[in-house]
């Protein structure tokens, strides 16, 4: 059978996440059945204004802390260092080209030769220039004494360590035995050489006999190299190598990533280093530049030229010394280092790069995952990677033994996963982030875009995200479902975009709206989006229709209704103006997010024109109602305030957060603002309170004010009595009305100095009271 255009064309997130993780209390979830048909007037305005007694009072509020959430991961994406944006980025134009290591033995590799030497020309791009690390003379004292040194590091760098540790232990060694220059027994040159070990069996069982003497060797071991994997190096097997290479005279490093397994026991034996101490890049470079140490003048220059060009971010994002390198390369042949630093910082081809060679699902995972999840803590992070494993691999019976943090370092090296510094008190969980904010974006987009047999599998496990209890969990994955629609908007518009937007759960609809909205944050797809909620607004005979309806407004309410204010409002109008009274709702929520975006000019301005005709009409109850939603909103805790909300917010509000005062983070927004935006404040108020059925939350709204804000800040009741008094002054009933309800809030209060005593006193004193304008 066929499916009903009014049923959502996905399966039910919410299931999903069930099936997943089902003992997590679930997000509150809307029954389906309570849209299926238009709202009447008097449950929407019921809605509207109630205070928390609704059923749906804590899914909207989740979605609006979501909304939130999103908002501060989006400004991270928004981000422009040096002038690089979302949308610039050159990704995946298919022409990448990404420099390999040290590539020594590639004749070799196609010979089959266990072992390749290192040609001179090779040795010499190592180890000129080279700046040792801190450790690299204990590192070398080892190496010499021991003849095996086992360097369990992260990449970056330690090839190069371990080329220059064995030239100079053969070298050392050739000194030792004046054979310098001359030729030894066999024909050999004195000394032997650098070699690359390419067959990795050889070295198994720990009895191994080198194919020259008095030589060096150098093996890059990780979890794909055949033959031999770091599991399997112990105390055991060191102990016999170290015994083989004594008799035969030469030496062995050994690569690998942070210890595992047994490496980690092995550890005590003393020939196993996990750390050699941190290179200073810029020093690199002043060596590489000047071939000598240079001078506090030089260095100076040198030092705020990196600067300039934004090239110290570059580096702490990207800690390979081959990156340093380059930078010195470019500096020397006096090119433009803030161009190439601007094509480095593009993370497209080192996203392809590290894609080429990390293929295992445990590694792409936990890449993944950081990249949906961003920001994150660590743990939710890596349960997240465990749930993707389990959709890319096939069932086990057994849990798979997933140890993220151990391969973070050799994995991951762009990745960094700390607590961070000035956070909230009590949030001592780690966080993971990547390095380069842009990184996750391409990481998304390489996922989406090139992992063809995995794309279903990865969609369900964003649904499974977006649908997650955690709150932050459910923002990260609907900013990451919109960063993927990049890659092909059209394709993920059909895929989950709409059928998202068309689900009968405000959860659900609100990660398709954040999805939608960092969509439009491209500008190549902005007016796409644009034309697509404008189609949405507009369509509103089925269930499924009124549905898209209310997820665009939404996303009307977010950045891209705040880039082009009119233009929403304009939506919202439209969306407004059917006869479904069940968008009454979203779109108070749609417009008061505009307003804690800055746009509360085009807010007002909007509801002054919905309302000019003050006759019954739907529209014109809508418009006031929605104005009375909007009045008694308090304004948006800096907690969770953007740096542009924050550049927006009226001058009143920012001041009182400069001193430490926090007064605005309950006031109404638009009694903290009235000063700034009298004129249309007090036409709504005064087409408020002289109609109904706006006419009675109007009231209940100016009796807080009064009670709660105006009792404890001066400037609110200035504010009030600047729209009470202005209104009174209008004609017709309102200077009575407002009396007969002053003096009964005074009276109730029972004291004379409550502010509605005195303002009641003030309207009476007032040359507003005898009519005089």
């Amino acid at each position: 059978m066929s499916q009903s255009v009014d049923d959502p064309p996905i399966e039910e997130a919410g299931d999903k996440a069930a099936a997943g993780s089902a003992e997590a209390e679930q997000p509150p979830q809307a029954r389906q059945d309570k849209e299926e048909k238009p709202l009447s007037e008097e449950d929407a305005l019921r809605a509207l204004h109630s205070k928390g007694e609704s059923e749906d009072e804590a899914e909207r509020a989740e979605a609006a802390r979501a909304a939130a959430i999103a908002a501060s991961v989006m400004e991270r994406l928004n981000a422009d260092p040096f002038g690089m944006r979302i949308g610039t980025v050159a990704l995946f134009n298919d022409a990448v080209s990404f420099g390999g290591g040290m590539n020594f033995g590639d004749g070799a590799r196609r010979t089959g030769q266990p072992t390749a030497r290192i040609s001179e020309r090779r040795i010499a791009r190592w180890t000129v220039g080279h700046l040792p690390l801190p450790r690299f003379d204990e590192a070398l004292r080892i190496l010499v004494e021991r003849r095996l040194l086992i360097l369990a590091l992260p990449p970056g760098g330690r090839k190069a360590t371990g080329v220059n540790l064995l030239v100079k232990a053969v070298r050392g060694q050739a000194v030792a035995g004046q054979m310098d220059g001359e030729q030894a027994a066999g024909g050999q040159e004195a000394g032997g050489g650098c070699h690359e070990v390419l067959d990795a069996s050889v070295l198994r069982d720990g009895q191994w006999r080198p194919p020259e003497q008095d030589s060096g060797y150098l093996l890059v071991l990780d979890d794909t190299t055949p033959g031999l994997t770091p599991h399997l190096i112990d105390e055991q097997w060191i102990d016999d190598l170290t015994a083989c290479l004594n008799e035969h005279g030469s030496y062995l490093v050994v690569l690998t990533g942070p210890p595992r397994g047994a490496l980690m026991e092995a550890e005590r034996s003393g020939q196993v280093l996990t750390t050699l101490g941190g290179l200073d890049l810029v020093r690199l470079i002043e060596r590489r530049v000047h071939d000598r140490e240079p001078t506090p003048e030089e260095s100076a220059g040198l030092r705020l030229r990196l600067i300039e060009a934004g090239a110290l971010e570059l580096l702490r994002e990207d800690t390979r010394p081959r990156t340093a390198l380059h930078l010195a390369t470019v500096i020397r042949e006096r090119a433009d280092l803030a161009a190439r630093v601007k094509e480095l910082r593009d993370p497209t081809g080192r996203v392809h790069d590290w894609f080429s060679r990390h293929r295992t699902p445990e590694a792409m995972c936990f890449a993944l995952a950081a990249a949906a999840l961003e920001d994150a803590t660590y743990l939710t992070v890596s349960d997240a990677a465990a749930q993707l494993y389990e959709l890319l691999t096939p069932a086990a019976e057994a849990p798979p033994d997933l140890r993220f943090r151990e391969r973070i370092g050799s994995d991951h090296p762009w990745i960094d996963v700390s607590v961070e510094p000035g956070g909230t008190p009590g949030d001592v969980a780690p966080r993971v982030r990547y390095l380069h904010p842009l990184v996750r974006q391409a990481v998304l987009g390489y996922a989406w875009t090139y992992l063809d047999g995995q794309r279903s599998a990865f969609l369900d496990w964003i649904r499974l995200l977006v649908a997650h209890p955690d709150i932050g969990v459910r923002a990260r994955a609907s900013v990451a479902a919109g960063v993927i629609a990049w890659s092909d908007y059209d394709h993920a518009l059909h895929r989950f975009l709409r059928p998202w937007a068309r689900h009968g759960s405000v959860v659900v609809r609100q990660s398709a709206a954040t999805a939608l909205d960092v969509v439009g944050g491209h500008p190549d797809l902005a007016e796409a989006v644009w034309l697509l909620l404008e189609a949405w607004v507009a369509e509103q005979d089925t269930a499924a229709q009124r549905r898209q309806g209310l997820t665009a407004a939404a996303v009307l309410g977010g950045g891209l209704g705040a880039a082009q204010p009119r233009r929403a409002v304009k939506a919202l109008h439209v969306l407004l103006d059917g006869e479904d009274w069940g968008t009454l709702l979203p779109a108070g929520l749609a417009l008061f997010r505009l307003m804690e975006r800055g746009r509360v000019t085009e807010v007002l301005t909007a509801l002054v024109e919905w309302s000019a005709p003050r006759d019954g009409s739907p529209m014109v109850t809508k418009a006031l109602a929605a104005f009375v939603y909007l009045a008694a909103q308090p304004a948006i805790q800096p907690s969770v305030r953007t740096s542009a909300q924050t550049a927006t917010q009226p001058s009143a509000q920012r001041a009182g957060e400069a001193d430490g005062r926090s007064r605005f983070s309950s006031m109404p927004l638009l009694l903290a603002g009235a000063e700034e935006h009298r004129s249309q404040l007090i036409e709504l108020w005064a087409r408020a309170l002289d109609r109904r059925p706006a006419q009675q939350p109007a009231l209940e709204t100016l009796r807080a004010y009064l009670d709660v804000h105006a009792e404890r800040d001066g400037t609110a009741y200035r504010n009030v009595r600047d729209i009470v008094l202005a209104v009174a002054a209008r004609s017709g009933r309102h200077r009575e009305r407002l009396q007969y309800h002053l003096d009964d809030w005074a009276r109730a209060a029972g004291r004379r100095d409550h502010p509605a005593a005195r303002l009641l006193a003030e309207l009476g004193r007032s040359s507003y009271a005898n009519g005089r304008t």
